[in-house]
């Protein structure tokens, strides 16, 4: 049997999955937080290493496992009364231990991608492709206002972007988002402090095209992306516009090979990989997600990916 975890509400990498696997007729079960508080039947034996989730041992009964995005934020109803914000507190770190105690008691069972690999760092990622011979571009991370100046003087074209992922907050009927953006010397000469918290600060690619690649336990589905305005800082800002086309897109075998190296050193078997190629016919490596979108490149390029994914699962789930 195959398990899924994902958020309870429509996810757009795990229901094109879901269908797939309709259609094949095969046996899966979809756990979500949610069910672990609210939603359905659940017991642990500790002591005998069984999971019962509707009266199914999934211990016993599942053999592989895809992992999309499984912690979610809990929508608690608690009672008035309590002091809410302490018991939120409290009981988000209870269904934390618990979750870890999920990927462990299941951790035998083939994962897609293992939950335990998909907390690598934007930063070891940079080491460790560049360790794989993939190109990197310059970065630094600093607290200190005259460190970035002396440094955009050598750079002078230059980006900042989060050092772990980019969030969104919602206030009012307005929803904001955290992206990358060019930075220039006169912006952080006008800052008014001289010490801040630890900022990622990169050389600015001067790129040819962009190029988003999923990974697949091997195979690679590269797509590149062309655009009217080849200056975006974050093109994931403008993945619906109209001057944005996507290309199926074939590396050279060598780049493939570091790419392969690159994933089995972090020890994933998928991803979604951002490069680009250069003016100059460099590629270069910018960031992995381990649980990245992927039916945008899916859909412009006929990939099909969903349903490759769901194959590997169902092929796997026979092992």
């Amino acid at each position: 049997m195959i398990l899924i975890l994902s958020f309870y509400e429509y996810e757009q990498c795990t229901d094109p999955v879901i269908d797939w696997l309709l259609y094949y007729n095969v046996k899966f079960i979809k756990l979500t937080q949610q069910d672990l508080y609210d939603k359905t039947k659940i017991r642990f034996d500790i002591k005998n290493s069984r999971f019962i989730y509707d009266g199914i041992d999934l211990v016993k009964e599942v053999n592989c496992v895809y992992y999309r995005r499984f912690e979610d934020t809990m929508n608690l109803n608690l009672r008035k009364g309590y002091p809410l914000s302490q018991v939120s507190f409290e009981l988000k770190y209870e269904l934390n231990d618990l979750i870890k105690y999920i990927y462990y008691i299941l951790k035998d069972k083939i994962w897609f991608p293992s939950p335990y690999k998909v907390g690598i760092d934007k930063l070891t990622a940079l080491n460790i492709a560049e360790s794989c011979g993939l190109k990197v571009p310059n970065t630094i991370v600093t607290n200190n206002k005259d460190d970035i100046i002396d440094w955009i003087k050598i750079h002078p074209s230059a980006i900042i972007k989060p050092i772990r992922f980019s969030g969104y907050y919602v206030d009012g009927e307005y929803t904001y988002n955290v992206y990358t953006n060019s930075i220039s010397l006169d912006e952080v000469e006008q800052l008014d402090c001289q010490q801040f918290f630890p900022s990622l600060i990169q050389e600015k690619i001067k790129k040819d095209f962009e190029i988003r690649t999923f990974y697949l336990d091997g195979q690679i589905y590269a797509s590149a992306i062309f655009t009217d305005d080849n200056e975006y800082d974050d093109i994931k800002r403008h993945f619906n516009s109209a001057s944005i086309k996507w290309v199926p897109f074939k590396f050279p075998n060598s780049v493939e090979e570091k790419i392969r190296s690159f994933m089995e050193k972090i020890s994933l078997n998928t991803g979604s990989i951002d490069m680009m190629k250069t003016v100059t016919g460099e590629f270069v490596f910018i960031e992995v997600n381990p649980v990245g979108q992927f039916i945008a490149p899916s859909n412009r390029c006929n990939y099909h990916i969903e349903q490759k994914i769901a194959k590997w699962l169902i092929n796997h789930d026979k092992k």
